[in-house]
């Protein structure tokens, strides 16, 4: 599955939010862990040491000597004395225990204590009640004497901080990733809103208004760099095209001279006594060609006129009904001499603000379309009115119909459906491009809606105050 730009965007950048977040949640963890333990550490050091100054040890009784009445010294003594015990290092003997130490039943063997006499160091003692972190020193005595004092301090408070801090992250996190993920969707749509807005600029570009630029910001960014690439290409094809367009309507008029030429010789040669009705049929057969490729060169020289703006139009009040109801009084006969019903549908004067020679060349073309597609016995219907202050024109006819995809590309030039489903229709494929260049020069919209052996119904409107 291909996914989105945006959802490239956020899923990259959610991924790389969520490993910086949770790397930044184990190091802080750590970071404030060992500093928690360093601290714990100091106190019981500061502990360990005030005590040493205080501890007296006369024989085997030692005490504490310090002033009951200083509040400070008393609470130093009293937190220093809550977990301690003295041990005298040649015997191993207990000495005192403090009644903090006393329910641990943590008791040292004389060899233990001789070991930790010669090497004292830190011990963190898991019991019943929490963790204790707990200090060996030695006390010299008189007489060469030594005893082992032990002091703790309790880790329970800072486990149950760093526990609290665990959980902490452990539900930060996943809301930090949710927020950031709706953020970062959110933000990557603002990101991508220009490039958004240049798509739908994009779409509105037409071959037929080569003129018109895609939109830049001015803040000189990736986006605008490829807006101006883009306008570059597009200024390149409008050169292309335009100069194609000046090749087929010179080539169109040059064609115009020798084809009118070799028409007054074959007139000629059929006015001319003595030929036979085989070569009568041959030219007035030559005759008909050559003004097949007149009309489908005027047709190519009034598109390449129009695409080019070199055709004015001249805009003033028309009567959409009575300009339709006319057309069809004028090709009624066509009609009937093909057995074909064509009538006119429209009761209220339809007004709208056009160049009425180009609008009557759009219905005629309309019609004359649906008339070419509709077999024998077929009906086409004109029908002009408004709705919702516009005007609408509709041809309905029970032709051959089209395909939806031919239906798409019914406006393109020189676009054919399939000859063989109507091999008598004559024309090259730019009657309904011209159509809908006079649609859009009078700011209207066209569509088509077709099924195959069901008809076609092509539907024009000109919005009001534009047209």
């Amino acid at each position: 599955m291909i996914l989105t730009l945006r959802t490239r965007m956020a899923v990259i950048s959610i991924l790389v939010f969520g490993l910086l977040l949770g790397g930044m949640s184990v190091v802080s963890y750590r970071v404030l862990a060992s500093r928690v333990d360093a601290d714990v550490t100091a106190r019981l050091n500061h502990l360990t040491d005030g005590l040493h100054g205080y501890l007296q040890v006369d024989g085997d009784v030692p005490s504490l000597d310090f002033d009951p009445n200083d509040g400070e010294q008393a609470a130093f003594i009293h937190e220093a004395t809550r977990y301690y015990q003295l041990y005298d290092t040649a015997t191993g003997r207990l000495l005192v225990q403090s009644d903090g130490f006393a329910p641990l039943s943590f008791l040292l063997t004389p060899a233990e204590v001789q070991a930790f006499g010669d090497d004292p160091k830190l011990l963190d003692l898991e019991t019943d009640y929490g963790r204790i972190r707990i200090s060996n020193t030695v006390i010299p005595g008189s007489g060469g004497r030594k005893f082992l004092l032990q002091v703790g301090v309790s880790l329970a408070p800072t486990d149950t901080v760093m526990r609290r801090y665990r959980d902490l992250l452990l539900w930060r996190v996943p809301a930090a990733f949710l927020i950031a993920a709706l953020a970062v969707w959110w933000f990557s749509g603002i990101a991508l809103a220009p490039l958004g807005h240049m798509a739908e600029a994009a779409r509105a570009l037409d071959v037929r208004a080569l003129q018109d630029r895609l939109p830049t910001r001015g803040v000189h960014d990736e986006l605008d760099v490829l807006a101006q690439a883009f306008n570059d290409t597009l200024q390149r094809l409008e050169q292309a095209v335009g100069e194609m367009r000046q090749f087929s309507a010179a080539l169109a008029h040059e064609l115009r001279t020798p084809l009118t030429a070799l028409r007054g010789e074959i007139e000629l040669a059929l006015r001319t006594s003595g030929i036979d009705e085989v070569q009568k049929t041959a030219f007035v057969s030559q005759i008909e060609e050559i003004d097949r490729l007149k009309r489908l060169i005027d047709q190519i020289l009034t598109l390449a006129r129009a695409e080019s703006g070199q055709i004015p139009l001249t805009f003033s009040a028309v009567d959409l009904g009575g300009l339709a109801a006319s057309l069809v009084d004028q090709l009624e006969p066509v009609a009937q001499a093909r057995s074909i019903e064509l009538r006119y549908e429209g009761s209220d004067t339809t007004v709208v603000n056009g160049d009425e020679g180009w609008l009557r060349r759009l219905l005629l073309n309309l019609i004359d379309n649906a008339l070419k597609f509709t077999s024998p016995g077929g009906h086409v219907i004109v029908r002009v009115g408004h709705e919702a202050a516009q005007a609408r024109i509709e041809v309905a006819d029970t032709g051959i119909g089209m395909s939806p995809g031919v239906t798409q590309q019914a406006f393109e030039r020189f676009f054919r459906a399939d000859p063989a489903r109507s091999p008598a229709t004559e024309g090259a494929g730019l009657g309904l491009s011209l159509v809908k260049w006079i649609v859009d020069r009078h700011h209207g919209t066209i569509a088509v809606a077709s099924q195959p052996d069901e008809g076609s119904t092509f539907s024009v409107t000109f919005p009001a105050g534009s047209v």
